[in-house]
């Protein structure tokens, strides 16, 4: 699937400080500043999808914390990585809920919560697999979410 950005992030509002997060820079939490930005997604059906980005970055180094993306009909998942049973599982599944999903990763490297990215996604025993890396540090990181 090919998808193309239309326009391309526009700020809604100044930064502001939402609250304390682990910085792996600083090597401890720190006040946050969270940034939000927008664009649209036209897919090749035509079907247009406003992408909404929150990115986080440390109040004291400014280093890059983390990001979430959400889009009108939830988290976008690229199709080729996703098996059909996995992709359909996954938009059964609440956008917010999502969000929570892909914001609740451990990772062994950090040794604590971080989010995926590149992600890919099997079923496997009857449990979507979540498979990327960690947002923070690059290292491999896995979630699993068993079926209600």
């Amino acid at each position: 699937m090919d998808i193309q950005c239309q326009s391309i992030a526009r700020l809604e509002a100044m930064p502001t400080i939402i609250k304390t997060e682990f910085c792996t820079l600083c090597n401890t939490r720190r006040e946050v500043k969270m940034t939000r930005c927008s664009k649209v997604i036209t897919a090749p059906d035509g079907n247009r999808n406003v992408i909404r980005t929150d990115l986080y970055h440390c109040e004291v180094c400014k280093s890059f914390v983390r990001r979430e993306d959400q889009g009108t009909s939830g988290i976008l998942i690229n199709g080729d990585t996703f098996t059909p049973r996995a992709k359909n599982i996954w938009r059964a599944i609440p956008g917010d809920t999502q969000l929570k999903i892909l914001n609740t990763v451990w990772c062994t490297r950090c040794g604590g919560m971080s989010g995926i990215t590149d992600i890919t996604a099997k079923v496997d025993s009857g449990m979507l697999v979540l498979m990327g890396k960690c947002s923070r540090c690059g290292g491999e990181v896995a979630r699993i979410r068993e079926n209600d």
